[in-house]
C-alpha cells in the first residue's frame, strides 16, 4: 500500500512538473525567457548532450538544425536559421564539474534565449524515441528560474504541438512518397528535355523554347516570388486551401462557344488589330487590345455574373536538397466564375488559363491541340467549353456593381509568414515556402473570413477541398472516409477547422491517393515524353548520316 502510495504521488509530482515545463514553454515563446551566465551554461551542457545522443543515433546536422529553426515560434528580426554552434559547449565541458563562468563571461555564446534550449532537446529526444519531457525537466530542474514562484495554470498552456505534429506527418507522407516512386530520377529526366509544364492543364509537353526554371533555381526562390505558371517546374502537387482574395460582380461577362471562335482566331489574330497573344500588358497599347471574343463572334452571350480571385494553397513534393524529399506550399492563382443556373454554363467554374483580372489575356506560351493560344474559357456540365472574358476599359480596369477586397490590394503576399505585406510584383505569379508548423498554422487555423463587411463577409472565406462539404457527394466518402480515423476529439486539431480535414484526410489515405495519383500522371507523362525524344533524336542523326553518304542536302527523316 505505501509503495503504491509512493507511485501515486510521484505520479501526480511529474504531473505538475509537465504542467509548469510547459507554462514555462509558452512564457518563453510569448515573453521571451533569458537565462542567467550560469543557467545558459547548465542549458547549453544539457542541449550538447542530447544533441550528441541523437548523433549517435543517426540523425544529421543539417536536418536537426532545420527542424529546431522549423519549430521556434517567437520572432527574431535577425533569425534566419538555427546554429548549433551557438547553443553548445565544448567537448568535455561541464558546468557542474567545471567552473566555467570566467571563460565565458565576455562571450556571447551560448545564448541566453530558453525556448531553443527546450525545442532542441524535443526534437533530439523525439528521434532518439525518447519521452522530450524527461530531458526538458532534467535541464529545468539545474536552472535557477525553476525554483522560482510561478502561477499554477488551472489547465495547460496553449502549445504548438499540434501544428509541429502535423508537420512531420506532412513530412514524412512527402518524404516516402518521394522515395518510393524514385522522383529524383523523374525530376532529372525532365530537365535533361526541352520542355514546359502547361499549370491549368497538368501536362507537361515539348517546346521549342523551354522556359522552365530549374529544380535549384525554385529552391533558391523558397520564401520569396517565382515567375509565372508557365515557367514553373511540375512538382506532384494537390490543393490544401482556396483563400478567396477578391469578389467582385462585373456590370457584364462575355461568354461564346470555343468550338466557334477557334476557326475564326486565326485570321483575326493576323489581322494586325490585336496585341501579341499573351503580351504583358494591361487594357490598350498604340491603339490595340488583347483578342478573346471579338465583338461579332457567333454565339455571343453578355450575362452577368460573379468573379473570384482566389490563392490556391496547394501541398507539393520537392526535393530537400539532401538527397529527399520535403512538403512545401505552393502558392498559385485561381479564378473561378459563378454564373445563374438557368444558363447552360450556369454553376461555378475554375477558369482556364485565367490569370489577369479582366480574364482578356491569351496564355503566354501554352498552346491548344490546333496550335493556337490558350484563351480563358470554362467547361459547362455537359462538357462544352465556353470562352470568357469581362469589357474592360483602356487602361484595363473593369466597371463593377459590388466588390470586397481582403485587402487595399488584392494582390497577394507572398511569404505572409516571413515576409508578411511583401507583396508579389505580379497576382499571377507563384511562390513556395516550406509546409512547416508556422505555415500550416497560418494557413489552415483559421476562417479567413472578412471581418469589416458584416453583410457579405461570407463571400470570402476558405474552402478545403478535404472538408465533408466537399466529399458527401463523392463516391469514396461512404466507404473511405471513415478508414483508419480516429474519433474527432483525439486528432491534434477536434476544432472542426481546415486543419482537422487535413489531419482527417491523412490518417484515411485520401491525400495520400491524391499525391500518388499526381507522381503516376507526371511519371507517365515523362515516360511518354523521353521515349518520344529518344525516337526522334536517333532518327535525326541517322537521316543525317545518311545524307551526308548520299551527298543529298535535302532533308531525309526516314527511319
Amino acid at each position: 500500500m505505501e509503495e503504491l502510495d509512493k507511485e501515486r504521488r510521484r505520479l501526480l509530482q511529474r504531473e505538475a512538473d509537465v504542467e509548469r515545463l510547459n507554462t514555462l514553454h509558452h512564457e518563453a515563446v510569448h515573453s521571451g525567457i533569458k537565462l542567467g551566465p550560469r543557467d545558459r551554461l547548465k542549458a547549453a551542457f544539457h542541449l550538447t548532450r542530447a544533441w550528441k545522443t541523437a548523433k549517435k543515433e543517426g540523425m544529421r546536422k543539417e536536418e536537426f538544425q532545420d527542424t529546431v529553426c522549423a519549430r521556434l515560434q517567437r520572432n527574431h528580426s535577425n533569425r534566419r536559421e538555427f546554429r548549433l554552434s551557438n547553443w553548445t559547449l565544448r567537448n568535455g565541458e561541464d558546468p557542474a564539474t567545471q567552473d566555467l563562468m570566467k571563460k565565458y563571461e565576455k562571450k556571447s555564446t551560448p545564448q541566453k534565449a530558453l525556448e531553443p534550449y527546450l525545442v532542441g532537446i524535443t526534437v533530439a529526444a523525439e528521434h532518439c524515441g525518447t519521452d522530450p519531457d524527461d530531458w526538458k525537466l532534467a535541464m529545468l530542474r539545474e536552472l535557477s528560474l525553476w525554483s522560482r514562484k510561478t502561477r499554477q495554470a488551472g489547465v495547460a498552456p496553449p502549445d504548438d504541438r499540434p501544428s509541429e505534429t502535423l508537420a512531420i506527418l506532412v513530412k514524412a507522407l512527402c518524404s516516402d512518397l518521394g522515395d518510393s516512386n524514385r522522383l529524383g530520377d523523374t525530376f532529372d529526366a525532365i530537365q535533361r528535355m526541352s520542355c514546359e509544364w502547361e499549370m491549368f492543364s497538368d501536362q507537361l509537353v515539348a517546346t521549342e523554347n523551354s522556359n522552365m526554371e530549374s529544380v535549384e533555381e525554385l529552391l533558391g526562390y523558397m520564401f520569396g516570388e517565382c515567375g509565372e505558371p508557365e515557367t514553373m517546374f511540375p512538382f506532384p502537387s494537390v490543393p490544401f486551401l482556396n483563400v478567396p482574395y477578391l469578389f467582385a460582380r462585373p456590370e457584364v461577362f462575355h461568354l461564346a462557344p470555343e468550338a466557334l471562335l477557334r476557326p475564326l482566331d486565326g485570321d483575326h489574330l493576323a489581322s494586325g488589330k490585336y496585341l501579341c497573344p499573351g503580351a504583358g500588358v494591361t487594357g490598350e497599347m498604340g491603339g490595340k487590345r488583347h483578342y478573346n471574343i471579338p465583338e461579332d463572334a457567333p454565339g455571343k452571350k453578355a450575362v452577368s455574373g460573379e468573379l473570384y480571385w482566389i490563392r490556391e494553397i496547394r501541398l507539393c513534393i520537392v526535393p530537400d536538397g539532401r538527397r529527399g524529399f520535403m512538403g512545401a506550399f505552393e502558392s498559385r492563382p485561381r479564378v473561378e466564375v459563378r454564373f445563374d443556373d438557368a444558363h447552360e454554363f450556369g454553376g461555378t467554374h475554375h477558369v482556364i488559363g485565367g490569370y489577369d483580372l479582366a480574364l482578356e489575356r491569351a496564355l503566354p506560351t501554352a498552346r491548344a491541340d490546333d496550335g493556337g493560344p490558350v484563351f480563358p474559357h470554362i467547361r459547362s456540365r455537359n462538357g462544352d467549353f465556353w470562352r470568357v472574358t469581362i469589357p474592360s476599359n483602356s487602361d484595363g480596369s473593369i466597371k463593377v456593381t459590388d466588390e470586397i477586397e481582403r485587402a487595399p490590394s488584392w494582390v497577394f503576399d507572398y511569404d505572409p509568414v516571413c515576409a508578411p505585406g511583401a507583396e508579389l510584383s505580379d497576382p499571377f505569379l507563384l511562390s513556395y515556402t516550406p509546409a512547416s508548423a508556422p505555415y500550416l498554422r497560418y494557413w489552415l487555423t483559421q476562417d479567413w473570413a472578412v471581418t469589416n463587411v458584416s453583410k457579405r463577409a461570407n463571400q470570402l472565406i476558405a474552402s478545403c477541398p478535404w472538408a465533408p462539404s466537399h466529399n458527401l457527394a463523392t463516391a469514396k466518402f461512404d466507404t473511405v472516409w471513415a478508414r483508419n480515423l480516429p474519433p474527432l476529439y483525439e486528432l491534434n486539431f477536434p476544432d472542426r477547422s481546415n486543419a482537422t480535414w487535413i489531419e482527417c484526410c491523412l490518417h484515411n489515405g485520401l491525400i495520400k491517393e491524391a499525391l500518388q495519383e499526381k507522381i503516376d500522371l507526371l511519371q507517365e507523362q515523362t515516360s511518354r515524353l523521353q521515349a518520344d525524344w529518344h525516337a526522334a533524336r536517333e532518327r535525326n542523326s541517322n537521316a543525317l548520316l545518311r545524307r551526308w553518304k548520299s551527298g543529298s542536302e535535302a532533308k531525309d527523316t526516314q527511319e
